[in-house]
């Protein structure tokens, strides 16, 4: 029996010039041509030519081969366009077996498929109406002036429209004409109605109330549904050899009929519509169910992303936290450091000033006291020799051979020449002085020397250890405020000459443009230049070879100061660029070690809080550690 529903004006096209098209196009206009346009051509684009804008494309039929649809074919530029976005697409395969069909299907717009030498006439007449009354039922959703409302003609076979209680309703109905009146079971709250693991040989219709399922497993009892148990109580147990699958529990009253397997069968087999309505329910139930299940399982899936997310992020801040903690112990390290430095500076500082004024007042208590001996040219010779050797500069190994040649030749006893050398008497002149002298002699004359030398050791020594101290203070306070006025190229010198140790054979360069001074933490910025310059004088004692590190100093811009620190040493390799100002890096080789302890990881955030910048340029040739600072001074103090 055909469809023979008068739909609005619509346009049937078939595209083909093979003999079975033909018989298509035939067929369809014979049956069909009266009630709607049919159209073929012997391709999609010159098929299209026939059709205006007005006319309503329903429908269109394209043949293909075992080969399917290549990515050329006319019907991909068709799918697109949306103007034919509900027509209806009827692929007619000459081939029992079609593949490359991805994109209609990809797209949902693979609508029908049929194999054409089995095409049965009533049937495929049947099937267009259906695909016809589709697409303008598709229309009218979109647009409601089209004014079909009509609904589809057909609904699936268990697609019913008699609600879970109905059908409950009718099979009891039955139950009790044809069994006899079943009586209603009325159940209180906490009763099981099946247990997991137990035989089940009646099935349970509820007809009000709820019934909870449950699983038992090893981790404890998990609820499966509840609000998904739906009317029908031992359904799994029909395809699990009448074990029940679950704990069934009621959670409300429940009022029930049951019924056996046994009497089901009967009631099915003298009352076949009941196998229509109870399927329907059991696919329901099943429907309900499973859609239960997945969305545990999608929120289990969702559950154990978002668990992932979390342990990463908590891995990340663990990370960082022992970042922080190595980061707080490195300046805390320097805390102490200097605490440590401003005590030694100032238990330094006065034994070193009475040091120097001691030595100052001893070489003036020992011109007073020779001034009081008897021989004035006796006198004047001993302190020409202190003189002499507490002003004489240091001479070279090379120089000191030269002199004690010419003394030995002036005296004629090279013994007596190595002592006087040594007791600092370089001035020939002198010599030969002393040597026509009566009433002077060279045993004086080297005591004399001695004394010179000794005083002008001690002198010497006492300002070096007076400068030192005074660098040391620069690491005193270096969490301290803000300074203003400060000289860069001060803390540089105050670092190099601390560090003076560790760079014995280095050869330290201080190319020093004209800087302002600037607003910083002084003692912080000692910790940067201490370690990028122990870093490259490590780097050369790892090598084995002395080289030359370059301090450079430049000024961008009016309000940017930039320092260098350059070596020619053995370079970073690359695989450990990213790593440098990781907390406390170092390298097996010695490359990359950290002789103050902090690391670049505490170096960049001491720059960072000047508001500053810090970069690595790196080769074979060597290393260029780059440091730029605002003459400014730190953010806390600009945002003060």
């Amino acid at each position: 029996m055909l469809l023979r529903d008068r739909l609005p004006h619509s346009t049937i096209a078939i595209v083909g010039r093979s003999e079975a098209t033909q018989y298509l196009y035939s067929l369809v206009s014979r049956t069909l041509g009266e009630q709607y346009r049919v159209v073929n051509g012997p391709d999609l684009p010159s098929l299209l030519e026939q059709i205006d804008d007005d006319d309503n494309l329903g429908l269109i039929t394209v043949t293909l081969h075992d080969d399917g649809l290549p990515a050329d074919h006319p019907l991909v530029s068709f799918v697109a366009d949306p103007k034919f976005r509900h027509t209806r697409i009827l692929v007619l395969s000459t081939a029992p077996s079609i593949s490359g069909l991805d994109l209609l299907t990809d797209l949902g717009r693979l609508d029908m498929l049929a194999y054409i030498p089995e095409i049965k006439e009533d049937t495929f007449i049947r099937t267009l109406l259906q695909q016809l009354r589709r697409y303008w039922h598709h229309r009218s959703d979109e647009d409601p002036t089209v004014g079909f409302h009509d609904e589809l003609p057909e609904q699936f076979v268990l697609d019913s429209t008699m609600s879970d209680i109905e059908i409950i309703t009718a099979l009891i109905d039955a139950a009790d004409h044809h069994l006899g009146y079943q009586p209603r079971l009325v159940f209180p709250p906490g009763v099981y109605l099946t247990k997991e693991g137990h035989v089940v040989e009646e099935m349970i219709f509820a007809l009000s109330g709820k019934v909870l399922l449950r699983r038992f497993t090893d981790a404890g009892d998990i609820t499966m549904h509840h609000a998904s148990t739906g009317k029908v109580i031992g359904l799994l147990a029909l395809a699990n050899a009448r074990v029940g699958f679950f704990t069934a529990r009621t959670t409300t009253e429940v009022v029930a009929v049951q019924l056996s397997y046994e009497q089901l069968n009967y009631l099915l087999s003298v009352e076949p519509r009941l196998n229509r309505l109870i399927t329907a329910l059991f696919v329901r139930t099943y429907d309900r169910r499973l859609r239960r299940a997945e969305d545990i399982h999608v929120k289990r899936h969702e559950t154990r992303s978002l668990l992932e997310q979390e342990r990463a992020a908590l891995a990340l801040a663990l990370k960082n936290l022992e970042g922080a903690r190595k980061e707080l112990m490195s300046q805390a390290r320097f805390a102490s450091l200097g605490e440590l430095a401003a005590g030694v500076a100032h238990e330094l500082n006065n034994p070193m000033a009475a040091i120097k004024r001691t030595a100052e007042h001893l070489a003036d208590d020992i011109e007073a006291l020779l001034n009081t001996g008897k021989s004035k040219r006796w006198s004047d010779g001993a302190l020409a020799a202190i003189e002499a050797a507490s002003s004489s500069p240091a001479v070279s190994t090379k120089r000191a051979r030269e002199i004690r040649r010419e003394i030995a030749e002036i005296t004629g006893d090279r013994d007596l020449a190595s002592r006087l050398v040594l007791a600092g008497v370089h001035d020939l002149d002198f010599v030969r002085q002393v040597q026509k002298s009566r009433k002077l002699d060279f045993d004086m004359v080297e005591y004399a020397a001695s004394i010179g030398t000794a005083l002008r050791n001690v002198e010497n020594a006492a300002t070096r250890i007076t400068d030192l101290v005074a660098s040391l203070r620069s690491y005193a306070r270096p969490d301290g405020d803000p300074v203003t006025d400060v000289d860069i190229h001060q803390g540089i010198d105050d670092t190099i000459r601390l560090t003076s140790y560790k760079l014995r054979g280095v050869t330290v360069r201080r190319d020093y443009a004209e800087l302002p001074l600037i607003t910083c933490t002084p003692g912080q910025l000692a910790q940067v230049w201490t370690n990028l310059i122990t870093n490259s004088a490590e780097a050369f004692a790892e090598s084995g070879k002395g080289s030359t590190i370059t301090v450079r100093t430049s000024r961008l811009r009016p309000d940017w100061v930039q320092v260098e620190v350059i070596d020619d040493g053995p370079g970073i390799p690359g695989e450990l660029l990213d790593r440098l100002f990781e907390p406390r890096f170092t390298t097996k080789q010695g490359q990359v070690r950290f002789g103050m302890g902090i690391g670049l990881g505490v170096c960049r955030t001491i720059v960072s809080k000047h508001n500053g910048t810090i970069n690595i340029e790196t080769s074979t040739a060597g290393t260029r550690v780059i440091v730029g600072l605002p003459v400014a001074g730190p953010l806390s103090l600009q945002e003060s």
